[in-house]
């Protein structure tokens, strides 16, 4: 085993500067080789001390026990081979219960090759055809797990499917929206250019002779349409531009007033984590600004800084949230999706190894999501 360690090492060392698909083949197979001499070398030594007997004893006898021993380490080492490669390759696309099934699968069929191992041994008055046919029914139990795991599989395919099917539609139903923003936009930028072209040829006729507090009420219009008109965000990422600007143009429909400040291109993270917490943070802060009565305003900052991208939404409070509800739980009056949105959140943040904090300052409430940037490199200067 031990010159199996160094081949490997000198395989990654000499190829290291251009590790690539070739490299990868040969340290899988060399991984794979070693797999199937620790599971060999575990079941036989297990036996024999399960046995009390030597190895070698155990080796040189060909009986019901031993083929046994033979399959049981051919099922072991498609377990643990296919646990190894979800710890190593997979571990963000397999959910809780998958690792459930595969372990049970690994438990149950030790279970049963151990106990048939046991019976043939301890009690050799066994006829060989009812040897045979335990060996069988242990054969049946391996193979019914070994369907459990396929099945598990196709169900997770099926998953990954339909759960791909559902952003598809969703991307294309944000980005119908964003296009209706975009005609909005070019309309109300259209109108006002009309409008001031008909406030501005009056206003420069009638600048010496029209009193101060008209001029005054006259840029005050002005600067209100300059206001009205929507000003579109755009980070480089379509469907992410689509989540921010549809949830904008939402919370300016009722009312609030949006200020948005993007410092940094949202790239290096999974867009629909991103939009799933910021989706779900702007809602929070939608349905907390109907309880404002004087003036509602909602906060957006986005910005890059070593290696994370840090996402802080703050909305306007009368009074403490944290204080009367920490938990963050549902104050609507359907309860049937209760603190869903903070949960997903949560999750989400946790799936993606960021980190997520609610706070208070004066009369605004914060919330915080950080998230790592997938592929950042530090640069230091010497």
């Amino acid at each position: 085993m031990g010159i199996m360690a160094y081949i490997a090492l000198a395989v990654w060392i000499s190829g290291s500067e251009y590790a690539g698909q070739y490299l990868r083949k040969i340290i899988a197979a060399v991984v794979a080789r070693e797999l199937t001499t620790f599971v060999n070398t575990a079941v036989l030594f297990g036996c024999s001390l399960l046995l009390q007997e030597s190895v070698a004893s155990f080796i040189q006898q060909q009986d019901i026990a031993r083929i046994a021993t033979v399959l049981l380490t051919k099922i072991l080492y498609f377990f643990v081979g296919k646990i190894l490669n979800g710890l190593l390759f997979e571990r963000k696309n397999l959910v809780n219960w998958q690792w459930i099934v595969i372990g049970c699968s690994l438990v149950f069929s030790t279970v049963a090759g151990k106990t048939l191992i046991t019976l043939s041994r301890d009690f050799p008055g066994i006829q060989m055809q009812e040897q045979k046919l335990m060996l069988l029914c242990v054969s049946c139990i391996w193979l019914m797990c070994l369907i459990m795991y396929f099945v598990v599989q196709q169900m997770s395919k099926d998953n990954q499917t339909k759960l791909e099917y559902e952003l598809m539609k969703e991307k294309e139903k944000y980005s119908k929206e964003s296009m209706e923003i975009i005609k909005r936009s070019n309309e109300e930028l259209r109108e006002f250019k009309h409008d001031l072209k008909n406030y501005l040829l009056p206003l420069q006729e009638a600048m010496e002779t029209m009193p101060q507090s008209e001029m005054v009420k006259v840029w005050k219009k002005i600067n209100q349409k300059i206001e009205d008109v929507q000003t579109l965000i755009q980070t480089g990422n379509s469907y992410v531009d689509s989540m921010i600007n549809t949830k904008i143009t939402f919370a300016r429909s009722e009312k609030v007033d949006v200020k948005c400040t993007i410092l940094s291109k949202i790239e290096g993270i999974d867009d629909l984590e991103f939009c799933t917490v910021f989706g779900n943070l702007m809602d929070n802060a939608i349905e907390a600004e109907r309880k404002v009565t004087e003036k509602k305003e909602i906060i957006i900052f986005v910005e890059e800084k070593m290696g994370y991208l840090r996402l802080e939404i703050q909305n306007k409070i009368e009074k403490s949230v944290l204080n009367e509800n920490s938990s963050l739980n549902t104050t609507k009056k359907d309860t049937s999706s209760h603190g869903i949105g903070h949960k997903s959140v949560k999750r989400t943040m946790e799936k993606v190894g960021g980190a997520l904090k609610y706070y208070e300052t004066g009369d605004l409430f914060c919330a915080e999501a950080v998230f790592p940037i997938k592929g950042y490199q530090c640069q230091k200067t010497f």
